[in-house]
């Protein structure tokens, strides 16, 4: 690489790397990386332009030659809970293990604009090899709610007395949850002939968590660890695994491309081990893609993607809330948020003209979270299911600039309170996104 070139790109890698280090990257999404993929619904596995944010296929890598890629994204989420069915009434002395009906009625969340900066850089070493570096975040997981969400008006009433503190009276708000993620991935990319390309990358990342307003679960004897609950401030965990990709351009027609990232192992969060299980531990859960690419015309493209996130892999994100029949968190095995595997499908189309790419794209997925889990999942409530997106690319001489909006649709999903069967409650979510990024 010559030494006009590295000036070129140090002044962007600069920047970014800066805003990185300011910025709260909040957790994960289906929707890929880069407008390009994010303009076709996330579809795009099989396209090599794609791969310069790294977590998309490093197999592609290779085809790719000398490219610098900067991008940001506005993400503005908003979800609510309403909880319908009065608590359970229940006499004072009739068990030690009380249920935790809460307050009835809807709460907002209180919403705030993310700003998700990323970038993405690759270099030939020669024709059959390359490396790449990529730093990147996902779309927004966690929620905060102006109120005491964890409360049980049926408890309350019980009052204090001589030698009884009620459970209650410690329950704070916000009630909140905050997992932010940030990843960096090192990949090398080879080439065998001419239409295969096969890359290799090492991932690391960052988490950290924090939550607020579930003393309730401490106080009535729901947790392991109740001084490890809540309102501990931020932990931070950090961790590692890697990512195997293959592309294969089979003709002028059609390309494929299958991605597969381990399970990424982090280091326990000792100030939230109460809530979260395997005391602490809170690995990021393994994934893969398939993708295909059909080209009926030289002007024309249709991708179409499929991808599992593999929550049952991860007892925190997979165990179900209440194990063996009673409710216990944090400690060694401690119930989770019981999440079910997520299957999402995703096509997209573009169509080109000289110095322009449009594309258009939808995505399906699984809804993940199941009935019985819904009172943990009110701080995550991961619920939409579908996502419609618009994008375009314009050359600027040796730059391109792209862009790309996403609309995730209005979504509510009807669960139960695992603690208190009489009430059931409704989560709803939606988003709007918008990225824009420069590729050098």
């Amino acid at each position: 690489m010559t030494t006009k070139n590295l000036s070129k790109f140090s002044i962007p890698f600069f920047l970014v790397a800066l805003l990185l280090f300011v910025s709260q990257i909040q957790a994960q999404s289906n929707l890929a990386y880069g407008p390009r993929a994010k303009s076709m619904a996330g579809a795009g596995t099989a396209i090599v332009e794609n791969s310069i944010w790294g977590n998309s296929n490093p197999g592609g890598q290779v085809f790719l030659g000398q490219k610098l890629g900067i991008g940001i994204e506005i993400a503005m989420p908003k979800a609510s809970y309403f909880v319908a069915g009065e608590p359970t009434e229940f006499e004072q002395t009739q068990s030690s293990i009380w249920p935790l009906g809460i307050k009835t009625g809807g709460v907002d969340s209180e919403n705030k604009v993310l700003v998700i900066p990323q970038i993405g850089f690759n270099m030939s070493l020669d024709d059959n090899n390359s490396i790449g570096i990529s730093i990147y975040g996902n779309g927004n997981k966690g929620k905060e709610y102006a109120a005491k969400t964890y409360y049980s008006p049926v408890i309350a009433d019980f009052g204090s007395s001589e030698g009884f503190i009620n459970p209650m009276g410690t329950v704070s708000y916000p009630t909140f949850m905050k997992l932010n993620q940030y990843f960096a991935a090192l990949s090398y990319s080879r080439k065998f002939g001419d239409k295969l390309g096969i890359g290799i990358s090492l991932v690391g990342a960052w988490q950290s968590f924090s939550a607020g307003g579930l003393e309730a679960f401490g106080s009535l004897h729901y947790s392991e660890f109740p001084n490890e609950l809540t309102n501990n401030e931020t932990a931070n965990s950090f961790g590692v695994g890697g990512k195997l990709g293959v592309q294969w351009n089979v003709s002028k027609k059609f390309q494929a491309g299958v991605a597969f990232r381990t399970k990424l192992y982090m280091t326990t969060m000792d100030e939230y081990k109460g809530l979260i299980s395997e005391s602490g531990k809170l690995d990021i859960p393994s994934e893969w893609s398939i993708g295909l690419v059909y080209h009926p015309f030289d002007r024309f493209l249709m991708a179409l993607d499929m991808n599992r996130i593999c929550h049952s892999g991860v007892p925190a994100w997979g165990l179900a809330m209440k194990q063996k029949g009673a409710v216990s968190l944090g400690g060694e095995n401690g119930g989770g948020f019981g999440r079910t595997d997520q299957m999402t499908y995703k096509f997209g189309i573009q169509y080109s003209i000289p110095k322009w790419q449009f594309r258009v794209g939808y995505q399906y997925s699984d809804l993940t979270l199941v009935a019985s889990e819904f009172l943990l999942n009110m701080m995550m409530p991961d619920v939409i299911t579908d996502h419609v997106s618009f994008g375009f690319s314009r050359d600027i001489g040796e730059q391109n600039i792209s862009f790309a909006i996403v609309k995730g649709f209005k979504k509510t999903a009807t669960g139960f309170n695992v603690m208190d069967n009489a009430q059931f409650m409704d989560l709803t979510a939606q988003n709007l996104l918008f990225e824009v990024a420069v590729e050098f």
